[in-house]
């Protein structure tokens, strides 16, 4: 085991309550003095020095953590479930795609009852199988899963023919820095298709590298080259950091664009930071009313971080606000969804039949919620 010295424990808070008071969004209100030895662990001392509120978001990670996100790798089963273990996703990729489904029910694993102490002692048994019997819609089923070290996709798209459109359909959980190319790819299939109409699943993108969100925004329109997309706008003391993301210029362009003039959004209160930064971005281009987004408010994170390292962890401060092209954040309390639509559970996503999805294929066709 690695032993820090308590002079480079000191010297580490030192250096992030520095950060605090100097690159942090709201440095003026950061304490000046603080007793470091009530604070053992990062997070504690972020948490401690963080204004709340309006901060919600500012944390420490370890390297490792932060290397396992943005190569999209983990270890374990690869499922997240809401209370009463009802499975509400599986990582595209993980072990657990294709044997355990959005809406699945766990009552037991390995024979015992479920519970959050047993699925967390079997998914660190790497290589072990586990046995999860579940309630599937009514009919209960063993289904035998191996938790691994593995390595998730992010995107999986899907055209459908509806109501005389031809409808792109985007599942996008996470902009992490190595999901460029899956966006690329997943646009070459629409462009390909020739969609009219796009739909991008983000109930539960968090957000991420706010590059890739540029992309994102290249992709579905090609119409507005070199025009600013958003911007990150630091605090008073650090107006020399801030940066603007465009749109590519022409002969930039690979040919996989679209040129959406109506996009529709699935949202929920996870759906946030670079997921409302381009929903916003594009309001000024497509108009209010040709963004659409389908589901409940969003999270209302309109700020970000740019992460700093010392030793073996990374901290993410508040560093910045994301405006759009117009110098509009989106609200703390999210963005208030066109359609209210609930998270749909008895049905996988991507199925027309899902009420989110259905609500906004209705809406293509009809121009109003279902």
């Amino acid at each position: 085991m690695l032993h820090i010295s308590p002079l480079l424990l000191d010297r580490a808070k030192a250096i992030v309550h520095e950060l605090f008071q100097t690159e942090y969004l709201w440095f003026d209100r950061v304490a000046s003095d603080i007793d470091y030895e009530s604070y053992t662990t990062p997070q504690s001392l972020v948490d401690a020095l963080k204004v709340y509120p309006p901060d919600r978001w500012s944390f420490a990670i370890t390297a490792q953590e932060y290397e396992a996100y943005t190569s999209q790798q983990t270890g374990g089963f690869g499922f997240g479930y809401v209370e009463g273990f009802r499975i509400y996703t599986t990582l595209l990729g993980s072990p657990a795609d294709g044997k355990l489904q959005r809406g699945d029910t766990i009552l037991k694993i390995n024979g015992e009852p479920a519970s959050y102490e047993a699925i967390q002692a079997a998914s660190q048994q790497l290589g072990t199988p586990a046995r999860f019997t579940v309630d599937r819609h009514g009919t209960i089923l063993d289904v035998s899963v191996t938790p691994s070290s593995y390595h998730y996709r992010v995107t999986e798209p899907k055209v459908i023919s509806y109501g005389g459109h031809t409808v792109g359909y985007l599942r996008y959980d996470a902009f992490s820095g190595s999901s460029a190319t899956e966006l690329e790819n997943a646009f070459t299939t629409f462009k390909n298709a020739a969609v009219d109409r796009l739909v991008v699943d983000l109930r539960y993108n968090g957000g991420g590298d706010v590059a890739v969100a540029s992309i994102l925004l290249d992709n579905i329109t090609n119409a507005h080259p070199g025009a600013t997309q958003f911007y990150l706008d630091w605090n008073e003391n650090n107006k020399n950091k801030n940066s603007y993301y465009t749109f590519e210029e022409q002969g930039m362009q690979d040919g996989n664009e679209l040129a959406m003039q109506q996009v529709i959004f699935l949202v929920t209160a996870d759906t946030a930071s670079a997921s409302e930064a381009v929903i916003n971005a594009l309001k000024p281009y497509l108009g209010a009313h040709s963004v659409i987004t389908i589901g409940t408010p969003t999270h209302g994170k309109n700020v970000g971080m740019e992460g700093r390292s010392y030793g073996n962890d990374y901290y993410f401060l508040i560093n910045f606000y994301v405006k759009n092209a117009q110098g509009e954040t989106t609200p703390f309390s999210g963005i208030p969804p066109t359609c209210s639509a609930p998270d749909d559970l008895e049905h996988l996503r991507g199925d027309p039949e899902e009420r989110m999805f259905k609500t906004a294929l209705h809406y293509i066709v009809s121009g109003s919620c279902l």
